[in-house]
């Protein structure tokens, strides 16, 4: 089922249940690495592999803030116990490539990992990208944002202006900003940088 080089990891604060998803995996075949909390994974923060993530103490959203913190991505499943359809949804939202509402079922959770692990190629280098694009386009200002999203609609730098209702000369200086804090991109880039941040 897992070869290679994929390995999980375990995020849960419930003792009782992490170890017994650790057990229950390990007898077949599926190695666990096991952590308490979100800030002990990061301590020793790996290359590669799939997190499951307990949904519970904010640690969704603990995660995908570190993640954007270090650039380093890893698609993860989350999992509780009766969950309602609103914490499945925002949990996918985060960025989930999973949700499991039966972590003690270890058959189907089990099938759950091994369905997310199929779509990580497809959906975690999406959403990958869109995190690395997302993190780049909230360093812009609210003017810069309006003149790149101006821009994005296929206007001139003079119909933004007059959108906006600024000078030209003010929006050739917000392109020039945005540009260099997009990595010193084309516009053509920037735009793309635009449209894969609004996928999350």
């Amino acid at each position: 089922m897992y070869q290679g080089n994929f390995h999980l990891f375990l995020v849960d604060q419930n003792q009782k249940r992490r170890a017994t998803v650790s057990y229950e995996m390990s007898k077949r075949g599926i190695y666990i690495v096991p952590f308490e909390a979100v800030e002990e994974l990061a301590s020793r923060w790996p290359d590669a592999g799939m997190i499951l993530i307990a949904d519970d103490n904010n640690n969704i959203a603990t995660l995908t803030h570190l993640m954007l913190q270090m650039e380093k991505w890893l698609p993860f499943v989350a999992f509780a116990e009766n969950p309602t359809t609103s914490q499945i949804v925002r949990a996918v939202n985060e960025g989930a490539v999973g949700y499991s509402d039966s972590p003690t079922n270890v058959d189907e959770f089990c099938k759950t990992v091994e369905e997310a692990r199929v779509s990580i190629d497809r959906i975690g280098h999406i959403r990958a990208r869109a995190i690395r694009a997302k993190k780049s386009i909230e360093s812009l200002t609210r003017r810069e944002m309006e003149v790149l999203e101006g821009l994005a609609q296929g206007l001139t730098n003079r119909a933004v202006a007059e959108q906006l209702e600024i000078s030209h000369r003010t929006v050739e200086i917000h392109r020039a900003n945005l540009l260099t804090k997009l990595g010193d991109v084309g516009i053509n880039a920037a735009i793309r940088l635009l449209i894969e941040a609004r996928i999350i």
